[in-house]
């Protein structure tokens, strides 16, 4: 997969799985407000990459917006929107990109996104949780 064709592109959550999505976020030890909170926004999603050859993946709320600044292959510290920073890396596996992080106390967790030309979709695993969460984003421009 060649992330530079979905740069520019804008993709609005459309569909998610509440039920495990909020399970996640309790595995996560996210307080309850939070948790609601962040299942009540319906994030938009845009690639882009910077003047230094770094991506940036962007997630625009009302609430707040996160942003994850990466080169593929490369480990990089990011920041959780739930404020939690983690050892964070980017790799392309199957044609998706795959985003692995790591928090101090070793918790992982794995957001495997596969791009089309109409949609994102969003698997999320973690290590030591028996769930998996769906999120698939519509393209919007």
């Amino acid at each position: 997969m060649d992330l530079d064709q979905f740069v520019g592109r804008k993709y609005k959550l459309a569909t998610a799985d509440a039920k495990n999505f909020d399970e996640y976020l309790k595995f996560l030890e996210i307080g309850l407000v939070s948790r609601k909170t962040a299942g009540s926004v319906n994030p938009v999603v845009e690639l882009t990459k910077d003047e230094n050859g770094y991506y940036v993946l962007t997630f625009h709320t009302l609430i707040k917006t996160v942003r994850s600044v990466f080169k593929i292959g490369e480990e990089f510290l990011e920041e959780r929107p739930d404020g939690v920073k983690v050892k964070s890396k980017m790799t392309v596996e199957d044609g998706k990109l795959v985003h692995i992080q790591v928090e101090d106390n070793g918790r992982t967790s794995k957001h495997v996104r596969t791009f089309t030309d109409e949609s994102i979709t969003a698997v999320t695993t973690a290590e030591g949780w028996d769930g998996e969460c769906v999120r698939v984003y519509k393209y919007a421009s």
